[in-house]
This record gives structure tokens, C-alpha cells and sequence, in this order.
């Protein structure tokens, strides 16, 4: 990351002619590399915040070349670059993940004409295959997911006989520790599938027939060959 070292430079080489530059305008120019930072992205906005932040206290804040501060106004904006950080780290964050959702959305509402197009003609199965799968997976895409031998007794559990709602959806919120779902081939029971929501999120809306599909496409995979699911690993904790 340049912009941490960025903003110590600036530090440094306005603390040459402080007095010229004056303590606001510096503080002015380290919330811009900062706020720069902070969009690229949220560590290197976090990490400059601090940087900044200790650079200005050292070069800029009296008593100078000490962490020590005794002005108010100092104070202000060591506090200020390193709120700064955060703040537009955080929105940056959420911006990109609202734009991966909508991105997601919108897939998932052009995939029945895109895959209907694609099936109305004749095409290899190793082409149909994974674009089926790219369109359940703008479902899933921000799900997080292991699977276990034993139901979780803590966790919510996924019907498969649920049916569709009034207006034809089967959605329903995930919610933050998440749910699971029966991994079955048959009449067996192979194991449970955990989905939950990424670190840092409360919910997620989803619909139930594309975690069935998923889990569904977890027994194939773990019957493939009459292989049973292998139990020695741990389980993969909710």
C-alpha cells in the first residue's frame, strides 16, 4: 500500500515550513490521501487513517517530534483523520456490496431468457451446465456455507416442502447465524449443509429452492462413485 508512506512523506516534507503551511492545511491535505485511500480500498483507508493521524501528532502537533498533544484544535484532527478512515472506508464497503447485490439481481432477473435462449438451441452440456450454475449462484454469491454430519441444534432448518407464496416467491430471510439444510440421496441422510450470511451481516434475503438446488448439488457431488461423505475432518463450525 503507496498511500500510508504518502501520507507520512507529506508529514514529513510539510514539516519543514510548518509555519507557512499552517496546521489546518496540512490536515486538510493528509483527509484527502486518506479519503483517497479510503475508496481504493477499506484497509488501506484504515490503515492511512492511522498513519495520518500519528504523522500530523508527531510532525505538526506541539509538542513537536512526540505523540504527546496539548492544543484542542490539534486534538481535533488527529481524531478527525482517523475517523475519517473509518467513515469512508465503511461507506465505500457498503456502496461496492450494494452494487454486487444489484449487479446479482439483475443477473438472476435476465437468466431465465438468457438460459432459455441458450437451451432453445443444441449445446454441448459443458457449456450449459455452468451457465445454469453462474445463474444460481447470483443467489448465493454473497452466502458462506460448509457442511457438517449432525443437524445443528442451533440453527434454523431449511424446509424442502415449503411451498410459494401469494405472489410466487419461496425468498426468506437467512438470518445472521444462519440455517441448514439436509444433504439427502434417497432416503439417506448424508450430512447438513450450513449457509449463512458474510462476516459482518445481519441477513440475507435468498430463495429457498436455490439453497435446495445447492444442497442437492452437494449430494452428487458426495455420491458421485458411491463415495460416501467423509466425517473424519471437523465440521465445519456455524
Amino acid at each position: 500500500m503507496v498511500a500510508p508512506l504518502v501520507a507520512l512523506m507529506f508529514g514529513v516534507v510539510t514539516s519543514r515550513a510548518r509555519d507557512q503551511v499552517g496546521a489546518s492545511n496540512v490536515g486538510i491535505g493528509l483527509a484527502i490521501i486518506v479519503a483517497g485511500a479510503a475508496i481504493f480500498s477499506r484497509r488501506a483507508g484504515l490503515v492511512t487513517a492511522v498513519v495520518a493521524a500519528m504523522s500530523f501528532n508527531y510532525f505538526h502537533a506541539k509538542p513537536y517530534h512526540s505523540l504527546r498533544i496539548h492544543e484542542p484544535g490539534d486534538v481535533a484532527i488527529v481524531a478527525l483523520l482517523a475517523v475519517l478512515g473509518l467513515v469512508i472506508s465503511d461507506i465505500t464497503a457498503w456502496r461496492r456490496r450494494h452494487e454486487i447485490i444489484t449487479s446479482s439481481r439483475a443477473r438472476a432477473t435476465e437468466a431465465p431468457s438468457t438460459i432459455g435462449a441458450m437451451l432453445a438451441g443444441v449445446h454441448p452440456v459443458g457449456e450449459v451446465w455452468p451457465a445454469v450454475i453462474d445463474a444460481v449462484l447470483d443467489q448465493l454469491s454473497l452466502a458462506e456455507c460448509g457442511v457438517v454430519a449432525e443437524q445443528p441444534l442451533n440453527l434454523s432448518i431449511i424446509s424442502r416442502s415449503v411451498g410459494r407464496g401469494a405472489d410466487g416467491s419461496d425468498t426468506f430471510v437467512l438470518p445472521a447465524q444462519g440455517a441448514s439444510i439436509a444433504i439427502v440421496d434417497g432416503p439417506r441422510t448424508l450430512g447438513h449443509l450450513i449457509v449463512m450470511p458474510p462476516s459482518g451481516s445481519t441477513s440475507l434475503t435468498i430463495e429457498r429452492r436455490v439453497i435446495i438446488a445447492l444442497a442437492d448439488h452437494v449430494a452428487i457431488s458426495l455420491t458421485y462413485g458411491d463415495r460416501a461423505l467423509d466425517t473424519s475432518t471437523p465440521p465445519v463450525a456455524p
